[in-house]
């Protein structure tokens, strides 16, 4: 009996078309595309130069409208998150290792007793160091306050802010290259679980999307 005919030959062109067809395909539609698209910004320039011409009004708006949208995002971050080149520079510092292969720690909590101190031990190692805290008034935030400038004399900063502020946490992490987070920010205390419980999940689980 005869063996079969060997087709692998006739299956692997026919695979090597198929791949060919898609790449044509994609290529053409990605072309497609951005033609469509410059198109699209060529017809909108021109009707913008036409309007503008026959209506002065019109360059008006569309200056006022250019600036609300591309500078009320700035303007709000700054305001919002502090921002600016002097406060990021105070992040960078804080948060720079002195030590060869050091880390670069996001400590939570950093004014309270467990965080204050982690914070000094990890930075006389020769990690940088940077503390968040949001100085709430469940105890004496006066305490917190001493903590921070101790921090401060050893060249630690800390952002006063909340951990759901999820702008903020954005803005720390596009600023600072973490290589570690150390998470001990929490609500102190059992009993006023049971009056204000979510005090208590808002400060211990933060928006896990930010990380």
């Amino acid at each position: 009996m005869a063996p079969p005919p060997d087709t692998s030959k006739t299956v692997k062109l026919e695979r090597y078309n198929s791949y060919v067809r898609r790449l044509h395909f994609t290529t053409l539609l990605h072309s497609s595309s951005k033609f469509f698209f410059r198109a699209t910004i060529l017809i909108a320039l021109v009707l913008i130069l036409f309007f503008t011409l026959n209506h002065p009004r019109f360059l008006i708006m569309i200056l006022l409208i250019t600036t609300v949208t591309f500078f009320s995002p700035l303007l709000y971050s700054l305001c919002r998150v502090g921002g600016g080149a002097s406060w990021g520079k105070q992040l960078r510092h804080s948060a720079t290792p002195r030590r060869p292969n050091g880390f670069t720690v996001l400590v939570t909590g950093a004014a309270g007793f467990v965080g204050s101190h982690c914070s000094l031990a990890l930075k006389k190692r020769g990690d940088g160091v940077l503390g968040l805290d949001n100085f709430n008034d469940y105890y004496d935030p006066t305490l917190k306050r001493d903590r921070r400038k101790l921090l401060q004399k050893h060249q630690i900063f800390i952002v006063e802010g909340d951990l759901n502020d999820t702008p903020l946490l954005n803005k720390l992490f596009d600023v600072v290259p973490f290589t570690h987070v150390l998470h001990l920010a929490a609500q102190a205390g059992v009993r006023y679980a049971m009056m204000n419980p979510q005090s208590y999940v808002a400060s211990t689980w933060p928006d896990s999307s930010t990380f």
